[in-house]
């Protein structure tokens, strides 16, 4: 007999974290963060420090209140961690299995015991990596290493990872897991097949993007499970771009200004829209700059040999960021530049990979002649320095805000984009799949029954239901109550 726990993501936009439990053993798929529910705690002028972080989180739910599954530098080195956790119920946890690299999916497993193995594909692994290395984290950056908090040289442990392959059982976890690629807004995104307990868990998926034939074959491998865990973000809008649309916009919106200089900021890990975006900038007769970051991504899963179809950088600058009062403003000293930076700097300064590097200054001179692809609207900031030539296009291509403080920090970059003089457009397609998209899933894999996560909406699966679009039993989950599947 197989228990089901939906520890978070219930009825919330991700934060998955859920849990099979069999006779003693169990897996997680996923252990992500609920974005929204740290934001909604997070007070902006007080950083949590390493020797509070765990008590808070578990203070405020952001972490579950699960025995048997933390790691024993934090609980014995926090007596107000152990207090809070000796009463909650225990799960015995072997593995967490991740379906893709974001983090409200992966971004938790810094707080799980090092005795908890995480499996993940190659290139999974090599994303994850970048962006740690590449961001300010500190547990949470401790996916694959963990730093033992207990003793003073603060030991490095290696966690076990195992890697899995598509189309394959994963190996050393506690289920019969085949793993399938799915379509989403990032490469190397797993649907799971969980065979022991006739249940597939979609991840995060759609079926209007780029590879929107992966996705028809995973339905095809799942189909006639007992169980469908289905994410539900947009479940209830029918509204649909595809990822073709939001590229032919891009580029009309660039041909429009064929004398001014253009900007289009993507989501950090959208691969595939940067290399749309590097495609329409040859086709227009311009350069490709990309930021150091998106770089620094593309160089760790070229280094792996990904079968990601990766943007070529052949014909690509890589932006060069100002970061020191002296040499110029550009000494690429461990003082002014991280040691990822430094990498993509000096790589390029070397000629060891291809990409020449651009100063602002250089940009500034011929705007027209360039395409700057940003990996954030903090970017903004270096647009600045650009100094724009007023009325230059800039395209956000990333979705938008949905909650106070994304509406607060979007009001911000409005301001330095009015206070730039830049003519803004809006082009971006979701990485999730639309309400009409759902119902098509649900009909092709013909399930017994639905368990919708990963949605603020989960009462439109039963409205859908009692109307007769969804055919099957829906079961609403509940957070942190097991549902045992028969």
């Amino acid at each position: 007999m197989v228990n089901l726990w939906i520890l978070d993501g219930a009825d919330s936009i991700g934060g998955n974290k859920i849990a099979l439990t069999r006779d003693g053993e169990g897996l997680f798929l996923d252990f992500g963060v609920n974005m929204k529910r740290k934001r909604a705690y997070e007070v902006s002028y007080r950083v949590l420090a390493i020797a509070n972080k765990m008590f808070y989180h578990l203070y405020s739910e952001i972490l579950p209140r699960i025995r048997g599954i933390y790691r024993p530098d934090l609980i014995e080195l926090d007596e107000r961690v152990r207090e809070m956790l000796a009463d909650q119920p225990e799960l015995i946890i072997q593995a967490a299995l991740i379906s893709h690299a974001h983090m409200d999916h992966y971004g938790a497993i810094g707080f799980l015991s090092n005795e908890i193995a995480v499996a993940v594909s190659n290139s999974m692994r090599a994303m994850i990596e970048a962006m740690a290395e590449s961001s300010s984290y500190d547990i949470e950056g401790e996916i694959f290493r963990l730093r033992d908090r207990r003793g003073e040289k603060k030991e490095e442990i290696q966690r076990t990872c195992e890697l899995f392959e598509e189309g394959k059982h994963v190996s050393n976890i506690p289920f019969k897991v085949k793993t399938y690629p799915v379509d989403h807004s990032v490469p190397a995104a797993f649907g799971f097949l969980i065979e022991d307990a006739s249940l597939a868990y979609t991840g995060d998926i759609r079926i209007h993007g780029p590879r929107r034939d992966l996705t028809e074959r995973f339905l095809e491998k799942v189909r006639g499970v007992d169980y469908l865990l289905i994410e539900g973000t947009r479940i209830d809008t029918s509204t649909n771009i595809s990822e073709e649309n939001v590229l032919k916009r891009i580029e009309e919106y660039v041909a429009e200004k064929p004398e001014k200089f253009a900007c289009v900021m993507v989501s950090s890990t959208d691969l595939d829209r940067v290399r749309g975006i590097i495609e329409i900038a040859k086709r227009l007769g311009r350069i490709p700059i990309l930021s150091p970051r998106l770089t620094y991504l593309i160089d760790k899963l070229t280094e792996i040999e990904s079968k990601i179809a990766l943007p070529s950088l052949k014909d690509a600058c890589i932006y060069f960021e100002r970061r020191s009062l002296r040499g110029g403003g550009y000494e690429l000293s461990p003082r002014h530049y991280r040691r990822w930076m430094r990498m993509v700097y000096e790589s390029r300064l070397d000629g060891r990979r291809d990409g020449e590097l651009k100063k602002a200054d250089e940009i500034s001179k011929d705007q027209s002649k360039y395409i700057l692809i940003a990996n954030s609207l903090d970017y903004v900031l270096e647009l600045a320095q650009i100094r724009p030539e007023p009325g230059s296009r800039l395209i956000v291509s990333t979705s938008e805000p949905h909650d106070e403080e994304q509406e607060i920090s979007w009001g911000k970059f409005l301001e330095w984009v009015d206070l730039l003089r830049l003519d803004m457009r809006m082009a971006h397609s979701s990485g999730h799949a639309d309400r009409e998209s759902i119902i098509r899933i649900i009909e092709e894999v013909d399930p017994r029954a639905v368990i919708p996560i990963h949605t603020e909406k989960p009462y439109e699966f039963q409205r859908l239901r009692r109307i007769g679009d969804i055919r099957c039993e829906i079961i609403l989950p509940h957070v942190s109550k097991s549902l045992t599947l028969k």
